[in-house]
């Protein structure tokens, strides 16, 4: 009996010690993402293909750190994993007045990982001074405002907040989910606006990865524990996490999340199939040998989603309309030229041969699963491979065959192009090699410079490009990635010359379409009728089918390889990938 009774006080004392640290107002999560109830400790591995260069999600733009910091930090609203929809975040509810212009918003009561409380001080300062921050580099300004005009921020009381709008916005939650909440007690000595004698730029010198990892709190699942440079990133879970799963259990199941830094897509494979890594994103090429030693007993499945998802990033062609070289610039910012190399892009033989038939042709860059927004018009606007109708237009330009199969410019000079892409993104690799090929039959000598994704990263920032392969990822709202697409904006790379150095639209230097688009997002920012307001990405849609600024190229079907030791990572019936690293356990 004694020892019966010493079993059963283990038992509650550890059940006290699991839920100890739950907040009083837990969220469950949605049923949706669950296969089973999980189990909690364990260890989850996955690959990061560089190293993170900040753990500042404001302060940089890098994948990488995006993919650490979604782990640390949360939004006041979020998006369903599984249905997309817009659900309660560290906002438990909200409400919008009859005039469409004020949100209140009625936080949760939480606690920072640090256990300090997080309250509406913390909301207002950061998207006051964070979010809405001209010297971040990383800022989501051109969100946050409404015909010049900035979304203003009002402490009602330590649990609620107000939104004040200059004006009705559509997609205001939808762009709130992108808003990561950040601590006001770690951030506040970085801020210029609150501290004598701090330099505007200081903001992006928070949280660089020498800053103490104890000095980095979220919200979120998950709490940095170590950082070792270009070798790994280890999380350990958040014993003040707000969320459970549906039978109450509190979240997340891990005791540990580890990412190893493995910038080889070869060795990160080899990596998997030892074990070392549980679950990775496949290639095309991939998919038949993973799929051949599942179906022979592996330790994996491999999933083959839909694809619905932002990610894998949709691969595009780009020129530098900003070129120092004056004949290469009015080139490159010709229509008739982008036409012509949209004409040298076999679509279908990319699919066939880059991902193995695991791909479709991509929306401009609406995908096309995404009902809401996609404009099915474009299918008749995009060029079809066409090398014929790519030698007449060249022509029209005055990128001429000299007599012996090399297309001289007007100058008369040579037509040379440096083609840059990611050498760890195989399938950009393989893309380029295909483009060299085509454009090597046309008279056109290309130079491939394969690099690493950062460094790609950093010369498409910084203008140093003629012709570039890169990849954004799509969004349910346009609006989202209005600073990629719209004109003047800090991800419009191709023309930077549309953006001054505040970060500011000159709408002087743009194109008239150009300048159409840019009304169109404005439009499109403020109109509440979902209807109208579809008109106006339409209309932008076939804009970017019509003008290609950027080339679209495929978009791979999202396949991933899973460790059979990992539960919660599986297909839905509407053939999307449901995983997140919160709700994964170790079987």
């Amino acid at each position: 009996m004694r020892k019966l009774l010493l079993a059963v006080l283990l038992i509650v004392v550890m059940s006290f010690s699991a839920m100890a640290q739950q907040t009083s107002s837990p969220a469950v999560v949605s049923p949706a993402l669950f296969q089973e109830i999980g189990t909690h400790g364990g260890e989850l591995v996955l690959g990061l293909a560089t190293t993170p260069r900040s753990f500042n999600f404001y302060g940089i733009i890098d994948n990488a750190a995006y993919t650490i910091l979604y782990n640390i930090i949360e939004p006041l609203v979020e998006e369903n994993p599984a249905t997309g929809e817009i659900i309660p975040g560290l906002a438990k509810s909200w409400e919008v007045d009859e005039s469409g212009t004020e949100v209140t918003f009625h936080l949760r009561d939480v606690n920072w990982s640090d256990g300090t409380p997080f309250t509406a001080d913390d909301v207002v300062f950061t998207m006051e001074h964070v979010v809405m921050n001209s010297n971040a580099e990383g800022n989501s300004a051109d969100r946050f405002t409404l015909g010049g005009e900035p979304v203003l921020w009002e402490k009602i009381d330590d649990h609620t907040v107000k939104a004040i709008l200059p004006s009705p916005y559509g997609a205001f939650t939808r762009v709130l989910t992108h808003a990561l909440m950040v601590p006001k007690h770690k951030y506040e000595p970085f801020i210029a606006a609150l501290n004598d004698g701090v330099e505007p730029g200081t903001i992006n010198q928070a949280w660089t990865t020498d800053t103490p990892l104890a000095d980095i709190v979220g919200t979120g699942p998950f709490v940095l524990s170590e950082y070792v440079v270009d070798q790994k990133v280890t999380l350990q879970r958040n014993p003040n996490y707000w969320k459970v799963d549906p039978e109450g259990n509190q979240l997340p199941y891990l005791d540990q999340l580890v990412y190893l830094v493995v910038q080889d897509e070869q060795v990160m494979l080899a990596q998997f199939r030892s074990g070392e890594i549980h679950r990775v994103t496949i290639t095309g090429q991939n998919f038949p040998g993973l799929k051949r030693e599942e179906l022979d007993g592996a330790h994996f499945r491999v999933l083959t989603g839909s694809p619905v998802s932002p990610t894998p990033s949709p691969p595009h062609l780009a020129f530098n309309w900003d070129i120092e070289d004056e004949e290469l610039q009015a080139i490159f910012r010709n229509d008739k030229f982008r036409q012509a190399m949209e004409y040298t892009i076999d679509r279908h033989r990319i699919i066939e041969d880059v991902y193995n038939t695991l791909a479709i042709i991509p929306g401009v860059p609406v995908l096309p699963a995404n009902t809401a927004f996609y404009n099915p018009a474009i299918e008749d606007i995009m060029r079809q491979y066409d090398l014929e109708q790519a030698k007449q237009l060249f022509d029209e330009v005055g990128i001429k065959d000299r007599g012996d199969g090399v297309r001289v410019l007007p100058s008369g000079r040579p037509f040379e192009l440096t083609l840059t892409t990611a050498v760890n993104v195989q399938p950009h690799n393989d893309i380029a090699v295909i483009l060299e090929n085509e454009w090597e039959e046309l008279g056109i000598t290309t130079h491939l410079q394969l690099i690493s994704s950062t460094l790609v990263g950093q010369r498409r920032t910084a203008g140093e490009y003629e012709a570039i392969i890169e990849a954004f990822g799509n969004q349910p709202d346009p609006q989202l990635r209005k600073a990629i697409w719209q004109p003047g904006r800090p991800l419009y790379y191709w023309h930077r010359s549309t953006m001054d150095e505040n970060q500011e639209p000159v709408l002087a230097n743009m194109e008239d379409w150009e300048l159409r688009i840019f009304d169109l997002f404005e439009l499109g920012e403020i109109e509440m009728d979902p209807v109208q307001r579809k008109a106006y990405y339409d209309e932008w849609q076939a804009i970017y089918a019509e003008r290609v600024p950027v080339i679209y190229i495929a978009k791979g079907m999202e396949l991933q390889a899973v460790s059979n030791a990992i539960g919660n990572v599986f297909l839905q019936e509407n053939g999307q990938i449901v995983g997140t690293n919160y709700t994964a356990f170790i079987k």
